[in-house]
């Protein structure tokens, strides 16, 4: 029990990390985009 709950508690941090990160740089590259070549949006899509 101890085990696979410290198993399961490392996951969600890691996976929490892993979603926020991705999210940061969506956002990030979503505005550059936006700012730079609206094309490189409608190709995304």
């Amino acid at each position: 029990m101890n085990r696979s709950s410290k198993g399961f508690g490392l996951t969600g941090v890691f996976i929490t990390v892993l979603v926020l990160v991705i999210t940061a740089v969506m956002s990030s590259s979503a505005k550059s985009a936006e700012l730079q070549s609206p094309i490189s949006i409608t190709q995304a899509k």
